[in-house]
């Protein structure tokens, strides 16, 4: 059973780290992007092919149970549920686009393939494949010993004799996710292996690559910055605008995105919630006095805002608002009520103890999971094992072939030194209130813990404080003002300019939410984003949404001010982008009429820059693979002409990035690549090339799916 547990958590890991990020990282990028919607139940639209909403849950409630399984029965966190939904819509997404290239090329994976990748063919080990010995790196790692690597063949067979037992239906399912999961590895695999023979470099590929690594200029030249002309020389017309635009409309690709102002009514508790938070104590604090010792955990448990903290505390631990109070203060008497931050409180000291201030402890875990939560089983084992180890058995190989806590089982369960209550209070106790050299046993929500004390810090005086806390929170009333300020904010604020107008006469300022796309999953300042999100999608331009109501105690107002649909933005939305790039290009224009004119009939840079008063840079050593150059900054065009321009000539004035420049090219060398460096460069450029392959090809096909995302519109009514 522990060999069976130890199984689980190495696939869980490796599956969950080695195939859901590294083997698919090149399409686990940001690059979902939604379409417009249809709506109806259809979750997706993908390559023609519509998903239909229960098919989507399906799939994220498998990857769900998949993750609830290698938890070990624990509940997942908001921000685990997030990612398992993303990562639901990326398989999703991936596995619809892959599925028609598998088809129409014929890639699949045979059932004595996925045999050998599951077992390996120990037969290939001598022939002429012997990679195919071995089993599947995931298989390795499962059934390998972890001290010295060895693949356990005999574990691996008991294991896969085990599935067909009813009893392990759960373990069988958690197999079949993972053998799915090696069959879209492999078919992955087949398919982008063929991409990857399509960029094999050719005999002229590898001449231009080792001509354009080796190539190198030195050159002089003459930088003319834009600021050089002002705003005021220039004049252009809404043709030139047009012009651009036509001319370089692709840069101006876009996908649908929303962009909106809002302001947030944060509703913070009011004096008279602070008053009743107060009286609230204060009427508590004649029964909490009268409360014996043995019963204030549970009258804690019962009264207060947070529950009885169980941990022992040194005096220098406890809060300094406390600490004169409880010094020598009986365990009867009650401080407070008291303010702390946004509560007030009640305090007695409950218990005081001579307690160790470190430990140094080994365990065993046996897991609930392991043995389905059998409790009689585990109690029955642990009574076993103590047996054992009390006879002398061994503490560190039992741990090995017992406990679930893979973190430590390798080394004998040992978790080195630490304070009290760094672990879970029932371990924390059992550590602590024991003496060196003991053997205990522990119960905790992860199931039972045999511990031996190896070793404890000396004793100090702690103690355990009991406090009722009563949090200053909004009341009804409270909140009702705030809904009410919203709702007369929302009431005059009918458009843009009226929203702005009201912001200031409430005293808000509109925060910014820019280019909000379909599938994004947070926005600064917004918790619950996707009805927001929504509404931005279906709003008209310029239009306030009504109150939404947030779960943090806010009410959020917002306006939408911009809406980007896919495909090419609109020539008005990028007018300031486009009328900086033709100011650019009209001062290029006439600083480069300019240098036209000083630089007939010149043959010398330098003598024209004294001439001129113009500075004439160096620029050595630079080559075509970096455009950065020294004193200049990125400009790649200019290196590019360098490494072409005639030796020992002027160039006409060139734009660049900063302004415009005229080069003049002292030297130039251009060594051939040795025979020796061929096949290192063959090497790098056929590794460039493959390392693009992967990506660049599913963007293709991804481009070609036209990818409709509706799950704004079929989860978020």
């Amino acid at each position: 059973m522990a060999t069976l547990q130890n199984i689980r958590n190495k696939a869980g890991l490796l599956v969950a780290v080695v195939i859901g990020l590294a083997l698919f990282a090149f399409i686990l990028g940001d690059m979902m992007g939604g379409g417009s919607s249809r709506g109806g139940n259809n979750v997706a639209e993908i390559a023609g092919k519509s998903i239909e909403a229960r098919d989507y849950m399906n799939r994220e409630q498998n990857l769900r149970e998949f993750y609830e399984m290698n938890a070990g029965g624990q509940g997942l966190d908001e921000e685990l549920e997030r990612q398992i939904q993303q990562e639901t819509w990326r398989r999703l997404v991936r596995e619809t686009i892959m599925e028609s290239s598998y088809t129409s090329l014929g890639i699949n994976v045979s059932p004595d393939e996925l045999k050998t990748m599951v077992t390996g063919d120990q037969s290939m080990g001598m022939a002429a494949n012997p990679s195919l010995s071995q089993p599947h790196p995931i298989i390795r790692q499962m059934f390998s010993n972890p001290e010295t690597g060895q693949l356990n063949r005999a574990v691996m067979t008991n294991y896969f004799t085990a599935l067909d037992n009813p009893q392990f239906a759960q373990e069988k399912k958690r197999w079949l996710f993972i053998e799915n999961e090696i069959v879209s590895e492999k078919m992955n695999e087949k398919y982008f292996s063929l991409v990857r023979k399509g960029f094999q470099p050719s005999s002229l590929d590898l001449k231009d690559y080792a001509t354009e690594s080796a190539k190198s200029a030195d050159f002089a030249y003459i930088s003319r910055p834009f600021s050089e002309i002002s705003d005021e020389e220039i004049t252009f017309t809404e043709t030139d605008h047009k012009n651009y635009y036509k001319t370089h409309k692709e840069r101006y690709k876009q996908q649908a995105s929303r962009t909106f102002q809002y302001v947030v009514f944060e509703v913070e508790p009011s004096e008279n919630d602070v008053e009743s938070a107060r009286y609230w104590t204060s009427q508590v604090y004649p029964e909490f006095t009268r409360t014996p010792g043995n019963e204030v955990p549970r009258y804690v448990n019962g009264t207060s805002d947070e529950p009885f903290d169980v941990r022992y505390y040194t005096l220098e631990e406890l809060p300094e608002l406390i600490r004169d109070s409880v010094t020598n203060a009986s365990t009867d008497k009650v401080m407070g009520p008291y303010r702390d931050q946004e509560t007030f409180k009640l305090t007695r000291v409950q218990d005081v103890q001579m307690r160790p201030d470190s430990v140094r402890v080994r365990h065993i875990l046996l897991s609930y999971q392991a043995y389905g939560g059998d409790r009689q089983l585990i109690t029955n084992l642990a009574d076993s094992l103590l047996q054992v180890i009390n006879k002398g058995g061994n503490f560190n190989q039992i741990a090995l072939e017992y406990s679930a806590d893979e973190s430590n089982r390798a080394i004998g369960g040992d978790l080195g030194w630490f304070k009290e209550g760094f672990m879970v209070s029932e371990f924390n106790d059992a550590c602590f209130e024991n003496k060196t050299g003991d053997l205990v046993t522990s119960e905790t929500q992860f199931g039972t813990h045999i511990i031996k004390i190896e070793s404890q810090s000396r004793a100090v005086e702690k103690m355990q404080i009991a406090t009722i806390v009563r949090n200053i929170y909004a009341g009804d009333e409270t909140n009702q003002d705030y809904y009410n300020r919203a709702v007369k904010f929302r009431g005059k604020a009918t458009n843009m300019e009226k929203f702005t107008e009201q912001a200031r006469e409430f005293g808000l300022d509109p925060r910014f939410a820019p280019n909000i796309t379909k599938d994004q999953e947070s926005i600064p300042g917004i918790d619950e984003p996707k009805s927001i999100t929504k509404w931005a999608f279906s709003a008209e331009l310029n239009s306030v949404s009504n109150i939404f109501s947030m779960s943090n105690e806010k009410y959020i107002v917002a306006v939408l001010t911009e809406a980007r649909e896919d495909g090419y933005a609109k020539l008005e939305s990028v007018q300031a982008e486009i009328t900086l790039a033709v100011k650019k290009e009209k001062k290029a224009e006439a600083i480069t009429n300019k240098l036209n004119e000083q630089l007939a009939g010149v043959t010398d840079l330098n003598q024209f820059g004294t001439a001129n008063s113009l500075n004439v840079g160096e620029a050595t050593q630079v080559k075509f693979a970096n455009t950065y150059v020294s004193g200049i900054g990125l400009e790649p065009y200019i290196v590019g002409a360098a490494m072409y321009l005639p030796v020992d000539q002027i160039s006409k004035p060139m734009t660049g990035e900063s302004g415009v420049f005229v080069v003049s090219i002292n030297n130039r060398a251009e060594p051939e690549a040795a025979a020796s460096e061929t096949e290192a460069l063959r090497s790098r450029l056929k590794y460039t090339l493959e390392s693009r392959s992967n990506y660049e090809a599913y963007n293709a096909l991804l481009d070609a799916a036209e990818v409709e995302d509706n799950r704004l519109e079929v989860f978020y009514n």
